[in-house]
């Protein structure tokens, strides 16, 4: 199965000056967060406005829905919790929805689901939604004045569609759509492991910076779109949800929780020189590597290995999953990799 929510995707310097124009005429609702009107409203016209705090769970998506039944197209603007819970809005009430970004962290302003939480931000479940992205606008104004720290965490997030996508189905398929998927996946992560950056950069947005936004959403949506199960999340992404219950862990971002999983990832299913890459590219950009950088102590990296081996996601990938082997995998990490605390 093929899915993509997309309908139009404007990534230039004004996209959010289109926005008249794509509403014509319709009764609109803007759903954001508080820091993404700050950084956002002085290019946007005036609007209907809800916010969005917390994280997407479905008590939020419940009462949004109700306060938005009577609009007739749905925007979002912020994070991806932000967007995930306006599309589960926009697909229960049958509406069309217009994309605005403000962090550049993941595909979320791509993809056709969203991820759910519970109140205390732990992982439920995600759900794949039959949802009309009617337009996606990326505008340099406000991408570039974005956190650089999600930038990297999303540039992370994304080296996972190749990651894990090969754990799931190989480095090559005999199914041409599968095939598209992993030959996307792997392009981006030759992009970004390729591509300088720095905060300077970031915000300077050339085209090189360009790129790797692109490759962070309509491309890593894409890889994801095309392959579905057999190119989406895998250990990876199992580890990250794993992490989730663990108050230290609440000050990461989504991103660089699953680079440290995708290390796990790659030392349980013995492929030391992708583990070696993937690895370097985290130091070099402060991201977490081992079980002390995610704050964790030692009984909660006890109870972290019997978590991940229970994780659905985890459980796609035929290995080892007694508690003994996760552990010894934790630990083995924790004493290859290089702190950067």
């Amino acid at each position: 199965m093929i899915r993509q929510a997309v309908l139009q995707y404007i990534h230039e310097e004004h996209a959010v000056d289109r926005l008249s124009e794509l509403l014509r005429g319709r009764k609109a609702v803007l759903i954001h967060g508080e820091q993404a009107l700050k950084s956002s409203e002085q290019y946007l016209p005036e609007l209907p406005k809800l916010l969005f705090s917390g994280h997407c769970t479905d008590q939020q998506v419940a009462e949004l829905t109700e306060r938005c039944a009577s609009y007739e197209i749905i925007i979002a603007l912020g994070g991806g919790s932000v967007i995930d819970t306006a599309k589960q809005v926009a697909c229960k009430l049958n509406r069309p929805l217009i994309v605005i970004p403000t962090l550049v962290s993941n595909c979320a302003p791509w993809t056709p689901l969203s991820v759910m939480y519970d109140e205390r931000g732990q992982y439920l479940r995600f759900d794949t939604i039959p949802v009309v992205i009617e337009a996606l606008l990326l505008d340099h104004r406000i991408l570039a004045a974005s956190p650089y720290d999600y930038f990297v965490a999303g540039l992370v997030d994304t080296l996972a569609k190749w990651y894990e996508a090969r754990a799931l189905s190989g480095a090559t398929s005999d199914n041409p759509v599968v095939e598209t998927a992993l030959r996307m996946a792997e392009h981006c992560k030759q992009l970004i492991l390729q591509t300088p950056i720095s905060p300077e950069q970031f915000q300077d947005y050339p085209l090189s910076i360009q790129h790797l936004v692109e490759t962070v959403i309509p491309l890593a949506g894409s890889a994801g779109g095309f392959g579905d199960e057999a190119t989406r999340g895998a250990i990876g992404h199992g580890v990250h949800n794993a992490l989730s219950p663990f108050p230290s862990t609440k000050r990461i971002l989504h991103g660089s929780k699953v680079g440290y999983g995708l290390l796990i990832q790659e030392s349980l299913l013995g492929n030391p020189e992708s583990y070696a890459e993937l690895r370097q590219y985290l130091i070099e950009n402060k991201q977490p590597t081992t079980s002390t950088d995610l704050g964790l102590t030692e009984a909660e990296r006890a109870d972290l290995a019997k978590r991940i081996g229970q994780e659905p996601l985890c459980q796609l990938i035929a290995t080892d999953w007694s508690e003994e082997t996760v552990f010894s995998t934790l630990m083995k990490n924790d004493r290859q990799a290089v702190s950067v605390r």
